[in-house]
């Protein structure tokens, strides 16, 4: 059920059976030149659209902004801040409060996004509620080790090709050609670094460490639509399973 097609009635109607809502979440954000600026949102909107037929379960309205300040050197990235995600968050989970909901499912397509999503979630906590957030990347790679991805690359890409054969240009591409701040210290991540074999967080904006905007182990040139549907597929498989199970959880 989409929380967005129904009337008020439908809605008090719902809610009076304690559904767990799901809120998808993403941003707007590089992702390559390869990758759409949207796949931090449309990726978890797929996976939403794959669990909505499930009893008791309402999928809220994708928020399509997140926490990006690191990629706004690239055109098209928005940030709406650690503050504004969390208040977008916020009001979204105490409205819906204020009418019994007491359970919730974030989708994150965006690591940026954690901080703001666990102080919303703890809020939840606090007034007797729960919220889980579920990172469908970092998911998909615990999974399974081949879909392990970075930023715009190999994984993420394949994901939109499944998604959105229109949203991905792998003619453009790019090389990643990361940026190493001296001969010691080598790129790690897009906010982070390895020194003689230990990682060190060092925050600067992704066009100073990846030029061409993605970083991970795997170059995106060679992503396919197949090896992205088996991501989707794992992931919805998992969701799945893990919504039934936190129907049951107790709630204070």
């Amino acid at each position: 059920m989409y929380l967005g097609k129904m009337t008020t009635a439908q809605a008090k109607e719902a809610f009076a059976k304690d559904p767990v809502i799901v809120i998808p979440v993403g941003s707007t954000e590089q992702h390559g030149a390869q990758c759409a600026l949207g796949t931090d949102y449309m990726v978890p909107t797929y996976l939403a659209d794959h669990i909505e037929d499930m009893e008791n379960v309402i999928i809220a309205p994708t928020v399509p902004y997140g926490v990006c300040p690191y990629h706004l050197s690239f055109h098209g990235s928005i940030n709406i801040g650690y503050e504004g995600l969390y208040m977008v968050l916020h009001g979204i989970m105490d409205s819906l409060m204020q009418h019994g909901i007491k359970r919730f499912v974030v989708l994150n397509g965006h690591g940026g996004n954690t901080p703001s999503i666990d102080r919303a979630a703890l809020e939840v906590y606090h007034k007797g509620g729960i919220c889980a957030s579920i990172d469908w990347w970092s998911l998909v790679a615990q999974l399974d080790d081949k879909f392990r991805g970075g930023h715009g690359d190999i994984l993420e890409t394949s994901a939109m090709m499944a998604v959105d054969p229109d949203a991905v240009h792998l003619e453009l591409g790019e090389p990643m050609n990361p940026q190493d701040p001296s001969e010691n210290v080598k790129a790690a991540y897009i906010q982070a670094v390895d020194y003689r074999g230990g990682t060190v967080r060092l925050v600067r904006d992704t066009k100073e460490i990846a030029p061409s905007g993605w970083f991970g182990p795997f170059d995106p040139k060679d992503s396919t639509a197949e090896l992205g549907q088996e991501a989707l597929d794992i992931s919805v498989d998992f969701i799945r399973g893990f919504l039934e199970e936190m129907k049951e959880f107790k709630c204070k």
